[in-house]
């Protein structure tokens, strides 16, 4: 069995397959990746694509047949573009799905999990040369982890940041803009040296990108609250007027961000939402 000249290590300990996904574009694919040595872990074996699935299945069968040892695989949220091959991954060969509790229960009966991980959780002793902490970093969606390697620098993460396309904050999915900022800025704060998206490829500017998404998000904020009028102003009117320097931003994915904004513009006191869900600048 040959192995896939795409499977690149991008770290040490971890390496990465692209796995075409229905995700949002422009990015195409999630990354998938196998983390430890002569014992490994999979994340997110994210396609539902029988195809791509196979591409990923060689690269662990490859691993495998050297004598190595898969422990269980790990998805980073619930969105399908994450778990659409994680149960039939698992199923095949014989081994557990892992997420964290709030993921599995929204997941529910549509993926399967089977057991849970949480902040500070401990991976196989056989990782412990890479020293991985499990970080539960909500905002982005709210059983959302992280995997960084305080040994080597690196940090799986998932939807947090991305070095294809955008990361959507939705607020009727759970997302959380004040956590997300908070996590952006605590994930910055561990100094990590590469990142390692979900979409797209490594990320070596790692703090530097985790403080622009912070000062980005809050860059529009200041525009949204701008929007907001003192009298009652409809969400339309706040998108058109945040998003007047994104002209080509599609109306449904501004307006799920906008919302976010407002929220958490609220819970900071600075705008209330009245009757019919127009929003108002509180002076």
């Amino acid at each position: 069995m040959s192995e896939d000249p795409s499977v690149e290590t991008v770290g040490v300990g971890v390496v990465r397959i692209a796995l075409r996904t229905p995700t949002l574009p422009p990015a195409t694919h999630t990354n998938s990746y196998l983390v430890g040595g002569d014992v490994f872990y999979a994340v997110e074996p994210a396609s539902p694509w029988s195809d791509e699935q196979r591409r990923l299945e060689d690269a662990v069968r490859a691993r495998l047949a050297r004598g190595h040892r898969l422990v269980a695989a790990i998805v980073t949220h619930h969105h399908q573009d994450h778990v659409g091959g994680a149960r039939s991954f698992c199923d095949r060969f014989r081994v557990p799905l892992l997420a964290h509790p709030i993921t599995r229960d929204r997941l529910g009966a549509s993926v399967a999990v089977d057991g849970v991980l949480d902040e500070g959780a401990r991976l196989d002793p056989a990782l412990d040369a890479l020293d991985v902490a499990v970080l539960h970093t909500p905002g982005h969606a709210p059983g959302h982890l992280c995997l960084f390697s305080r040994a080597h620098g690196w940090a799986i993460v998932g939807d947090m940041v991305a070095s294809e396309g955008t990361i959507l904050i939705d607020p009727e999915d759970g997302g959380d803009m004040d956590a997300y900022l908070a996590q952006l800025a605590r994930l910055a704060s561990l100094q990590p040296t590469r990142l390692l998206p979900a979409h797209g490829a490594p990320i070596d500017d790692a703090v530097a990108r985790l403080e622009f998404y912070v000062a980005h998000r809050l860059a529009r904020e200041a525009r949204v609250l701008a929007a907001v009028g003192d009298a009652p102003t409809s969400l339309d009117d706040v998108v058109a007027g945040a998003y007047a320097d994104s002209p080509q931003a599609p109306y449904v994915l501004a307006a799920r961000s906008a919302s976010a904004h407002l929220r958490r513009l609220a819970r900071l006191g600075a705008v209330v939402c009245e009757a019919g869900g127009r929003w108002r600048r509180v002076t």
